[in-house]
């Protein structure tokens, strides 16, 4: 009898532990559905609800995360049309029953040592998700087969976040984050990734999923890959300590990124460094001296010619606030897992 109540107290407490299982991402999921009129908005509830149980119980690591250490992601998911196709060769549009296109919009966050905040890693925007839902079926995933497009899209944002985080507390640490992006992509079928319009396609537009995966697992790119480590470790988590140093080793992480931009232009990947770190990057050199000054103005300007004016006002701002030079405030967790 005894053996039998020790058996089923361990049977509980296993369920139990399953049942409370997180994953290494703490996603906060906003939803916007306003530009579809007529379908259900039902459907829409329930899919929101399947991404939340999907998306933070997922488990993509062998690492063990503490509630604290999870990394914080925000997804701004914009279903912007239902998917219709030509009706009998007539001209006519017809909606595709559950099937949908999206914009999704992520950031990720990291905190900065020794502090209260947080900086952001990842910052991009895909206009090309196309996916099929059923109310109630849930959002589908494997290792080992291609199940489901939207199953699909998100595990593979989830890796390259925890691969670029992974990056920012050891060189290159977010190898084998990548190479779990890249196995995805090579087993979704040709059909999709022939498709020029869904994301994935090595023809459609540059700034794609395929050319982020493509982009940050190129050797052209290992200069910025190493600047994420330089730019967060040697950088933003010494400023606590030394902010001259932190803010000079932020300056060479950032001509290193313009270097892996110079040899491989307008790559995505350098994009999505600059739409994460720009405001950031403005505060920080606010204070600096005018080579420091020079130095970033010049680098970003380049990395980010569009918004060089924003860099070129960096001379006219006054000196920083204490807390000038670091990200918007949050709760610090442990970084001794991946140091």
């Amino acid at each position: 009898m005894n053996l039998r109540f020790s058996l089923l107290c361990s049977l509980i407490l296993l369920l139990c532990t399953c049942g409370l299982a997180q994953g290494e991402i703490r996603w906060t999921i906003n939803m916007n559905t306003d530009q579809i009129l007529q379908t259900d908005k039902r459907v829409f509830n329930s899919l929101e609800k399947d991404l939340v149980t999907f998306l933070n119980n997922q488990v993509w690591t062998e690492d063990q995360f503490e509630p604290e250490e999870r990394i914080e992601a925000t997804l701004f998911f914009t279903i912007s049309e239902q998917t219709e196709t030509s009706a009998k060769g007539d001209g006519a549009q017809v909606a595709i029953p559950n099937a949908f296109k999206a914009t999704v919009a992520i950031q990720s966050l990291r905190p900065v040592y020794g502090t209260g905040e947080k900086t952001p890693v990842l910052n991009t925007l895909d206009k090309q998700v196309e996916f099929t839902y059923r109310q109630g079926e849930g959002v589908q995933y494997s290792e080992q087969s291609y199940i489901s497009d939207l199953g699909s899209v998100f595990a593979f944002y989830s890796y390259i976040i925890l691969g670029l985080d992974y990056d920012t507390f050891s060189p290159l640490g977010g190898e084998p984050l990548f190479q779990k992006a890249q196995e995805l992509y090579n087993r979704l079928p040709t059909n999709i990734t022939n498709d020029v319009n869904n994301g994935w396609s090595s023809n459609g537009k540059q700034r794609n999923r395929y050319f982020l995966m493509e982009n940050i697992t190129s050797p052209r790119m290992l200069p910025l890959r190493r600047a994420y480590y330089a730019y967060h470790r040697t950088g933003l988590d010494l400023m606590h300590q030394d902010q001259v140093a932190g803010r000079n080793n932020i300056t060479l992480a950032v001509e290193d990124a313009q270097k892996a931009n110079q040899a491989y232009p307008q790559s995505v990947y350098a994009q999505a460094f600059v739409d994460a770190k720009r405001d950031e990057i403005i505060e920080i050199y606010k204070g600096a001296t005018g080579a420091e000054q020079n130095s970033v103005i010049q680098s970003m300007s380049r990395l980010d010619p569009s918004k060089s004016s924003a860099y070129r006002k960096i001379r006219m701002r006054s000196a920083p606030s204490r807390s000038a030079s670091r990200a918007p405030v949050g709760q610090n967790r442990s970084i001794g897992r991946k140091q």
